[in-house]
């Protein structure tokens, strides 16, 4: 059975990578680069963790019969991963997306809506699977499917790793990890997107809320991260077992790195925050290690499909230190 199990998006598209930034209305901009693309948050975690040696099931949305769609389940079956979670349904048209990329930003186009918000297109996931784990990973918009899967997971006593999800959700609140991205920010919480005294008082909620380590993401801002302690939860982690102090928060300087395209940068850092925890690693070196596999995801594109090995995740951090 898999390590790690991957409840989520699963989709197929391509990146067009422009040589500017990308224009305003009515303007130009030249395509350097189209590049076919694998993507999901689910399928950029579970090729982050494949490339890094561990096993990994995936399962979530139906997988489209169209030529596409089928590629990128050949594709993944191809890396090892376990698909038997992925279902083809004929005559489905797949989700599909083509993302826009100048190098600073990414702007998604695609059918996300008519996944989540009409019928459901999506298998529910496997309790003998997610028993078998170590770690469960659940994304975060699956509406009850994604409850399901954490249920699960919290009556196995598997970690589960989730991301965006609201400060008073069920999912924040049986989270081992949770991580926060600034899209997410500007779209749920605009107030703390815009106000860093905002977004701090919203750190401190979510760090109230959730048992495990919460993140906030930033692009090449600093990052902010610290353990949580649910209302109730009698543990006293801190400095005698290596990890942070519950509540308190700290922050990580982005990696130097060149970027060509941040699309999937999210889904890499939940993999090598996966992969830290595998480990048994201490919190800061969980959020080290899975800042360094995000910025490297971001000097390729498709990041997500070349993620980096374990050497080159290595070499970043030995330089940043």
């Amino acid at each position: 059975m898999a390590e790690v199990y991957c409840y989520g998006h699963v989709s197929t598209g391509r990146v067009l990578r422009l040589r500017d930034y990308y224009p305003e209305a009515d303007g130009y901009a030249e395509v350097v680069e189209i590049l076919e693309n694998h993507a999901g948050e689910a399928t950029g975690t579970a090729l982050v963790l494949t490339r890094l040696g561990v096993s990994v099931a995936l399962a979530g949305n139906w997988i489209g019969d169209i030529p596409e769609c089928r590629r990128t389940l050949e594709f993944l079956q191809q890396r090892g991963i376990d698909c038997s979670g992925l279902r083809v349904v004929p005559d489905y048209p797949g989700v599909t997306e083509v993302v826009v990329s100048d190098g600073v930003s990414r702007t998604v186009f695609g059918r996300y809506c008519d996944l989540l918000f009409t019928t459901k297109q999506w298998d529910d996931p496997d309790p003998m699977k997610i028993a078998a784990a170590r770690i469960v990973s659940v994304d975060s918009t699956f509406g009850e499917a994604t409850l399901a899967a954490a249920r699960h997971a919290a009556a196995a006593g598997k970690p589960m790793v989730t991301y965006d999800a609201r400060h008073d959700s069920e999912l924040t609140a049986g989270a081992a990890a949770l991580i926060i991205s600034r899209e997410y920010l500007r779209r749920e919480y605009p107030a703390a997107a815009a106000s860093e005294d905002e977004r701090a008082g919203l750190f401190a909620g979510y760090l109230k809320n959730c048992p495990g380590l919460v993140a906030f993401t930033a692009g090449a801002q600093p990052l902010w991260w610290g353990r949580g302690r649910a209302k109730g939860d009698g543990r006293r982690r801190g400095s005698s077992d290596g990890n942070a102090v519950p509540g308190r928060r700290h922050e990580l300087e982005s990696f130097p790195v060149k970027v060509v395209d941040t699309a999937g940068a999210g889904d890499s850092f939940r993999g090598g925050l996966v992969y830290g925890m595998l480990q048994d690693w201490p919190d800061a070196e969980c959020v080290q290690f899975a800042a360094a596999v995000a910025a490297l995801v971001c000097t390729r594109a498709p990041g997500c499909v070349h993620p980096p090995a374990l050497d080159e995740v290595r070499e970043l951090l030995s330089v940043k230190r």
